[in-house]
C-alpha cells in the first residue's frame, strides 16, 4: 500500500479520533467513566481539534492513501512536556465527567514518546502501523531526541514483536491506568 505520512490537521477530526479510539479504548472509557464509544469519540474529537494537549492534532501524524483516505494515525510528543500536555485532559475529565483520576505518567521524559498508533480496520495487515512507526523514529532522530519510547500491553505479544522488529528494546514493566505494560525504546546515542 502506497502511503504518504503527514502532520495531522484539525479538520482530520472527522476521521482520526475514531481510529485513535481503537488503540486506547479501555483508557478513554476509564477517563470518561463509561463504555460509550460515541461519547469517547466526542471526548477525543474535542481534544484532537484543540492545541497543547496529549491528543491534539499538533502531536499526530496520519497515513494517507493515494485517494486521500486516512488509513492510520500515530500520536507522539516530547516526553518532557507530558505533565503540561496532560493537564487539559485532566481538567476535562474532572469538569465534564466528575473524574478525579490522575493516571500514572506514561513517560519519564527525555524521549519522543509514542502515545498511540492506530490503523483503520480496512488497512490492517498492510504495513500502515510499521510505516507510521518508521516515520516517528526518523522524526525523533532528526529532531534531536536521544530516544524514542512507547508502552506495550503485556497481553499484546504481536505488538511487542512488531516493535522489536523495528529496533525497540524491551525495558521495565510499568503500571498505567489499571493495566501493566512494558516500556520499549530505541536509543539514538
Amino acid at each position: 500500500m502506497h502511503l504518504r505520512i503527514r502532520a495531522a490537521k484539525a479538520h482530520d477530526a472527522a476521521v482520526v479520533p475514531e481510529i485513535m479510539l481503537q488503540a486506547m479504548e479501555d483508557v478513554i472509557f476509564r477517563f470518561i467513566q463509561k463504555e460509550d464509544k460515541k461519547e469517547a469519540v466526542h471526548f477525543l474529537t474535542a481534544l484532537f481539534q484543540q492545541s497543547e494537549n496529549l491528543y491534539s492534532h499538533e502531536n499526530t501524524f496520519v497515513a494517507v492513501d493515494p485517494e486521500g483516505n486516512i488509513m492510520g494515525s500515530l500520536t507522539g510528543y516530547d516526553g518532557d512536556h507530558f505533565i503540561a500536555l496532560r493537564q487539559p485532559i485532566l481538567e476535562i475529565m474532572q469538569k465534564q465527567y466528575g473524574n478525579d483520576l490522575i493516571p500514572e505518567p506514561e513517560t519519564t521524559g527525555q524521549e519522543f514518546y509514542i502515545d498511540s498508533v492506530a490503523v483503520s480496520p480496512t488497512a490492517r495487515g498492510k504495513g500502515v502501523g510499521s510505516e507510521l512507526l518508521k516515520h516517528a523514529i526518523t522524526y525523533a532522530k532528526t529532531h534531536g531526541f536521544r530516544q524514542i519510547g512507547l508502552l506495550v500491553d503485556l497481553d499484546n505479544p504481536n505488538a511487542k514483536k512488531l516493535y522489536e522488529r523495528l529496533g525497540f528494546t524491551l525495558g521495565n514493566k510499568m503500571p498505567f491506568a489499571g493495566g501493566e505494560y512494558y516500556h520499549m525504546y530505541i536509543r539514538f546515542v
